[in-house]
């Protein structure tokens, strides 16, 4: 059984170091990813996809930040069930998330802001992956302006993972920009993304981390942080944004922020 229900974990932090760094490195149950297209497929076939077991929206805005090298098309599904159930959802125009951290935080603050604007309402704000990291600077920086933050799949206590399948492509992207490939270089400006990644959380904003143990890409262990609410599920990483699990674990923590103080049902 790939899907099991949510469960919320006791607020232990668990160690963010693996075993041993071999088996950090090449020891991700990424053959476990392959389980993506079946989630998809069920997902389809799920009362779901037509927007049944999710909170109704009422037209109150969402923010989708995908995750590193996924782009828009990875969020689809989730901006297909969140939209039939009522939300507002739209993509944060970061593209494939693959340079700098600050010109992503940068594109997702512009959405963000004329959200906002254009709605009246606090946005809420999903992250997937590198887009969760996103969405917790974008609520340090701008508390006035989120409701609530969602991380999936998420690395909350470092900024890269250290299996070899992200690391490797991170710091070379990384290394690219700053030899200006990506135009002018503005390090200061990464340095305020990565102050901001590790800042204390406003307490009066919600904030939820989705992980799965059997993530193929991302240890669970640094999904866990002190000023999130951890949900578990059982997915595969692009899953928990296009499978059951991860969308019914979404649906339950859209939930907690409607019926939080100043939730509108």
């Amino acid at each position: 059984m790939y899907m099991k229900a949510v469960n919320e974990p006791t607020d232990a932090v668990a160690p963010v170091g693996p075993r041993s760094r071999l088996a950090e490195w090449f020891g991700r149950p990424v053959h476990l990813e392959a389980r993506s297209p079946f989630e998809q497929r069920m997902l389809r076939r799920s009362p779901l996809w037509g927007g049944h077991g999710v909170p109704i929206g009422r037209s109150r805005p969402v923010l989708v930040v995908p995750g590193f090298l996924a782009g828009p098309r990875s969020a689809r599904s989730l901006s297909h069930v969140l939209s039939t159930a009522g939300w507002q959802v739209e993509t944060a125009a970061v593209g494939r998330n693959s340079g700098p951290a600050y010109l992503g935080v940068a594109a997702a603050e512009a959405d963000l802001h004329r959200m906002f604007e254009a709605t009246g309402r606090k946005v809420t704000v999903i992250g997937h992956s590198r887009g969760g990291q996103f969405a917790r600077v974008l609520a340090v920086r701008h508390p006035g302006v989120v409701a609530q933050v969602i991380a999936v799949g998420t690395p909350l206590r470092v900024k890269y993972p250290d299996f070899a399948p992200v690391k490797v492509p991170a710091e070379v992207l990384d290394r690219t920009w700053r030899a200006g490939a990506f135009g002018e270089v503005h390090p200061h400006l990464e340095s305020d993304v990565d102050r901001d990644r590790y800042a204390a959380f406003p307490a009066d904003i919600d904030f939820v981390s989705i992980y799965s143990r059997s993530d193929g890409i991302v240890d669970w262990r640094s999904s866990i942080e002190s000023a999130a609410r951890p949900m578990e599920v059982v997915a595969s990483h692009r899953g928990l944004i296009n499978g059951v699990a991860g969308l019914e674990a979404i649906a339950v923590a859209l939930d907690r922020q409607a019926a939080g103080p100043g939730g509108d049902r």
